[in-house]
């Protein structure tokens, strides 16, 4: 297993500032958050951001823009306009060799909009971003996002999701988010099998995504990771904390997740 920093904590700097500010804190692999002031309009920006991120010391992960962004909106133009984005998304992790790049199927924001709908919106999408990758070879990862009022999926139909789909498709299970909706993490992990092939890892107290850092909310945190250890799967691990957390804490939880299951040794 290897551990990741995700950039979330740093939102709104220079991305190259912010990915030498995560080296420093002890970071060897980071994931790219693609959102804030330092990702605008980064598909014109990639012939400079790719050989500035290449030459320094990490691997990377990319993660697509997620803040006003929904796959599943109801609103054809949007959701052609979030499609276009991740493509790009596809072309930057791509460039940069990325381990993995992260998908969100979206979210429903209303009581009155379908979601069942929405998760064909979102089946729609992902078989498209799949032709779209054919030329890219990158590991797709769909992340569980939203709460229960929000979310297009209970645990059940995120478990099935992908039935069906090809290989280049796996599942990314945000710890955090199947937490504040009741999911079972000590069980889940086994039951997502191959296809799991990363974890988003932050704390909350079962009510409000708070995205803090490992031992401030109320997550069983060793029972969680033994859960992912258990599988025996080459995951990687991502410390996504919310923004503004200091740098320490990530190198405080990256020495708690090797201590309970070895990764990144």
């Amino acid at each position: 297993m290897e551990i990741f920093y995700s950039e979330l904590c740093l939102i709104g700097g220079a991305v190259e500032d912010n990915v030498d500010r995560l080296i420093a804190g002890g970071a060897e692999n980071i994931e790219l958050m693609l959102d804030g002031a330092g990702w605008d309009d980064f598909p014109r920006r990639m012939d400079g951001l790719v050989p500035a991120l290449r030459a320094k010391k990490a691997n990377y992960s990319v993660h697509v823009p997620v803040w006003d962004v929904n796959l599943t909106c109801s609103n054809a133009h949007l959701r052609a306009a979030v499609l276009e984005t991740y493509r790009q998304s596809i072309v930057l992790a791509a460039r940069l060799d990325a381990r993995h790049i992260v998908l969100h199927t979206g979210w429903c924001s209303d009581p009155h909009f379908s979601k069942d709908q929405a998760r064909g919106w979102a089946r729609e999408a992902m078989l498209a971003l799949h032709e779209f990758n054919a030329a890219y070879g990158q590991n797709l990862l769909v992340e569980n996002v939203g709460t229960n009022v929000t979310s297009l999926f209970t645990e059940d139909q995120f478990l099935h999701f992908l039935d069906g789909f090809p290989e280049d498709f796996g599942y990314l299970v945000d710890a955090g988010h199947a937490y504040i909706n009741g999911w079972n993490l000590d069980t889940l992990f086994a039951r997502l099998g191959k296809r799991l092939r990363a974890i988003h890892i932050h704390d909350n107290d079962g009510l409000k995504d708070r995205h803090a850092p490992i031992g401030e909310g109320n997550m069983d945190w060793k029972s969680i990771l033994a859960a992912a250890s258990a599988t025996g799967l080459n995951l990687n691990l991502v410390l996504e904390y919310t923004i503004g957390t200091e740098l320490s804490r990530l190198t405080a939880g990256k020495a708690f997740v090797e201590t309970c299951c070895g990764a990144g040794r």
